[in-house]
């Protein structure tokens, strides 16, 4: 009899070892208005979801997301859920971020332009990142609505974090910066994204070890290199503006990679010029970006400013 029992109890366990699986979380998120937590999708309500809310999110669907929100679990609309943080990187990809599949350099200089993105010259020693279609290559710029085309390039992938040899670009990603963002201070902004660059470039993340861009780059005054310049505050401009452009670059390269983000808050629910809408990373005196190197080797950052182009490599070290 006690020998049944003991199977028994073991059985249970893992049942509901099994269960606690099927209900681990994938993400973090933050609802983006007042919205219902249902039973079952369309099904009868549980709670409501303030706006932003910070819910777990076990499930990802196209319409509905299964979530843990108090004492509560169950469904809410997954068009009302943003600012997605995964919680096992190696497993669970952010939804909707821009995959990109390596980088390009073109063979002569090109005017790029298309939509809302004024365009701008670029060099052909410009290097930048871009994701591979049919049989042509893209890159997002303005909010992620305008991808620009490409030909006359040459591509050059990623190499895959899997089997990457020391030296190898593992990861990237791309923004422009000019006159479009400029509001008449285009070359101040230009000076403090530079600056941010030369601050980071080549940093190099240790395994299991922090990155934390206002370690390295703050604070954002003039006595700290930093000119006065466009930036997304009350008032329009600040000291250091731009900066903010190069880690939300640096963001979008890490998503590239089964990397921990640690801390990462957004400018605003709309969005930036420079990035796709829920992609934008912002720093300053109350906000920073980290995040945890999870691969089973060091890490190096390269940013690299270009005219207009700024592009962000992490390379296995």
């Amino acid at each position: 009899m006690k020998k049944w029992l003991l199977i028994w109890c073991c059985l249970m366990l893992l049942g509901a070892a099994s269960a606690m699986a099927e209900e681990s979380v994938q993400y973090e998120a933050i609802t983006s208005r007042d919205t219902y937590l249902v039973e079952t999708p369309g099904g009868r309500s549980l709670s409501v979801l303030p706006d932003y809310s910070t819910v777990q999110v076990v499930e990802v669907g196209k319409e509905w997301s299964r979530v843990q929100y108090e004492e509560h679990t169950g469904y809410c609309k997954t068009k009302y859920l943003y600012h997605f943080v995964s919680q096992n990187p190696f497993h669970y990809t952010v939804p909707d971020y821009t995959k990109v599949d390596g980088f390009v350099s073109f063979i002569q200089p090109t005017f790029l332009a298309g939509d809302k993105f004024e365009g701008m010259e670029v060099p052909s020693s410009a290097l930048f990142c871009v994701s591979r279609y049919q049989d042509g290559y893209t890159v997002p710029v303005w909010r992620g609505e305008t991808h620009l085309s490409l030909a006359e390039v040459t591509f050059y992938p990623f190499v895959s974090w899997e089997s990457a040899q020391p030296g190898d670009i593992i990861g990237g990603f791309t923004t422009f910066y000019g006159d479009q963002q400029g509001k008449g201070r285009a070359m101040e902004r230009a000076h403090n994204i530079v600056t941010g660059c030369e601050r980071i470039h080549e940093t190099v993340v240790k395994v299991d070890g922090y990155f934390s861009f206002n370690d390295l780059c703050a604070p954002y005054s003039q006595r700290n290199g930093y000119l006065y310049a466009p930036n997304i505050s009350n008032k329009g401009f600040g000291y250091g503006g731009g900066v903010c452009q190069l880690t939300t670059t640096l963001y979008n390269a890490v998503l590239q990679l089964p990397l921990q983000v640690d801390e990462w808050a957004m400018h605003r629910y709309t969005g930036i010029q420079y990035a796709p809408q829920f992609f934008d990373a912002a720093v300053g005196s109350y906000s920073d970006f980290t995040f945890k190197n999870t691969l089973p080797y060091a890490i190096k950052i390269m940013a690299v400013p270009q005219d207009g182009v700024l592009t962000v490599f992490i390379c296995r070290e």
